[in-house]
């Protein structure tokens, strides 16, 4: 099996800089989306650093800060990092790079103090026949398989937190909590744990990596109509991008489609590979 995949970022229409940042590096099968935060452009610059420092440990630069965290394996994730097998390992060690990098950025600066990213980043091996994710923040993965939709992370936010300590709180209860505050985000201390899971996968199988300015606004049902009715993935970025700014993109948009195929020759339905301010 192979991986082919296509993103696509916008600025939305309430704001005037875009920090979100997206990665496609398919000679790696590595893809990934950052959402930044910090203002003053700060956010754009975390989320720039991250897809460069994941796409730099990728293609071997030496030059690697030590990194300290840890990551925390769900749906069945293990390993020495919380991601089995070595390329679950080789994308969280990334992710720690990333964390590290961004957090001795804003600390040397202080135009840059307080600046974070969330980030949602994916790893397909070939020989596992799996596709690997790390992520910290908002930002989501989603499995979109015969038809059927699945969140396959967790937010790391003030309201998710909430809900996993008491699931049984009420709607006018999480009225009170605020929805835009992340718990988890690169850049923001010296240590990260991020969370892990790796799926098995199946020809046909389309992942979602996305910011909250998509998954913010569109629901399972548009995202699902769309990517199953647009096989082209460069054109379903775009109608997905469209369908968002259309009810209201109050935040940055961005998506990466990342589809699983049988071993062949390039399909005429597929797009290769396109990008808008991706990281190369």
């Amino acid at each position: 099996m192979r991986a082919i995949a296509a993103g696509l970022s916008d600025v939305g229409r309430a704001r005037l800089h875009n920090e979100d940042r997206f990665l496609l590096l398919p000679e790696y099968n590595v893809f990934l989306v950052a959402d930044g935060m910090g203002g003053h452009k700060s956010g754009e610059v975390a989320s720039r650093m991250a897809a460069s420092a994941v796409a730099r440990y990728f293609r071997g630069d030496p030059a690697r800060p030590g990194d300290s965290g840890s990551v925390s394996g769900s749906n069945g994730a293990s390993g020495a990092n919380g991601a089995d097998g070595a390329t679950g390992d080789r994308l969280a060690a990334a992710i720690l790079e990333a964390n590290a990098r961004i957090f001795a950025r804003a600390g040397d600066s202080r135009a840059h103090r307080g600046m974070g990213t969330t980030v949602v980043a994916a790893a397909f091996s070939p020989d596992e026949q799996r596709l690997h994710v790390v992520h910290a923040g908002d930002s989501r993965c989603y499995l979109l398989r015969e038809g059927a939709l699945r969140q396959i992370t967790r937010d790391h936010s003030l309201l998710e937190d909430a809900l996993r300590e008491r699931p049984d709180l009420t709607a006018q209860d999480l009225a009170y909590l605020p929805r835009n505050v992340i718990t988890r985000a690169l850049g923001i201390s010296a240590t990260l744990a991020p969370d892990a899971c790796a799926e098995s996968t199946r020809p046909g199988d389309v992942f979602i990596l996305c910011s909250d300015g998509l998954h913010g606004l569109l629901d399972d049902t548009d995202v699902t109509r769309i990517v199953l009715e647009q096989p082209v993935l460069t054109e379903a970025c775009a109608l997905l991008v469209a369908l968002a700014n259309e009810r209201g993109g109050r935040d940055n948009i961005t998506v990466v489609l990342i589809r699983i195929e049988d071993d062949s020759p390039w399909p005429p339905s597929a797009s290769p590979p396109g990008s808008t301010r991706s990281e190369r």
